[in-house]
């Protein structure tokens, strides 16, 4: 009898002991994961959505409608995520600043009209942020000779700096003029197979260094991050950009960041497409599956 109790007892514990390895596996363990991952060395997940346009026609891989930017700010809004600029995520791996919990980029490029038109109103009433890679030559353009076709306009400088000193835009660097894609055998950014590494440095400090100073006399703010014409870059390039004082660059490689205090992690950040027909819930959640 005494033999049974104990034998009893026995078996009580490694039941226990087995149910709690089960709740383990199929529930905290991968909490457990991401908290290590997140609070014991400063790493975290950071999503960084890349859109175009905005507009009520076209629509397609890099056009959305103002109603499907308003469900994403709304889905972002109603499930705790909180929209950074890169500046904010600089000073946070430089050890100058915390980020807010489940921190988002949202990123435009090139400065459509319909940045100003539709995404700025919206970001006003949500109390977002969002980060607009400028191509220059562009905004010069239209600044000399405006035009209100929201099919291919781009912003002024005077509507531009209206979105800037609102706080709800961060500017950015696209190129000043370096989105022919394929002109003189150059695609976007890229060196040409003819090129000398000091010819191609050349190419790119004059273009660069252009938008930079533009952008600093029309509005007083000197972009730190670059975004890389239709996401095409190379070890060269990287040099470079870093030699110009960048501190970050955008690229257009799928997938989710892991940002930690390495300044290393902020070059080459992968973003998210935000495509018609689809919802900000679905292509988070999608890219998620691919972290290993």
């Amino acid at each position: 009898m005494i033999i049974y109790i104990k034998h009893k007892h026995i078996l009580g514990i490694i039941l226990l002991i087995l149910a709690f390895l089960i709740l383990f596996l199929s529930t905290g363990k991968q909490q457990i994961f991401e908290d290590t991952i997140v609070k014991k060395d400063d790493s975290l997940y950071l999503p960084i959505i890349m859109y175009h346009e905005i507009k009520t026609f076209k629509l397609g891989k890099d056009v959305i409608s103002p109603y499907e930017f308003e469900s994403d700010l709304k889905y972002l809004r109603d499930n705790n995520y909180h929209t950074v600029t890169m500046s904010q995520l600089i000073d946070y791996v430089d050890g100058n600043g915390v980020l807010p919990e489940n921190p988002i980029v949202l990123s435009f490029d090139d400065g459509y009209l319909s940045t100003y038109k539709y995404a700025f109103p919206l970001i006003k009433q949500y109390n977002m942020k969002i980060v607009l890679s400028l191509i220059g030559k562009n905004t010069d353009d239209f600044t000399r000779i405006p035009d209100d076709n929201i099919d291919y306009s781009h912003v002024t400088w005077n509507q531009l700096n209206e979105m800037i000193n609102s706080g709800y835009i961060e500017v950015q660097n696209h190129t000043y003029n370096l989105h022919s894609n394929g002109y003189k055998g150059r695609k976007g950014c890229l060196q040409c197979s003819s090129e000398s590494f000091e010819e191609y440095e050349q190419v790119l400090t004059d273009d660069i260094n252009k938008l930079q100073d533009e952008i600093f006399d029309y509005s007083g703010k000197l972009p730190n991050t670059f975004t890389y014409p239709y996401g095409k870059s190379s070890e060269n390039t990287d040099v470079i950009i870093k030699k110009l004082g960048f501190r970050a660059t955008l690229s257009c490689d799928y997938g989710i960041n892991l940002v930690n205090k390495d300044p290393e992690t902020l070059f080459g950040l992968k973003r998210i497409c935000r495509s018609h027909g689809d919802t900000m819930e679905r292509i988070i959640k999608k890219a998620y599956k691919t972290i290993k």
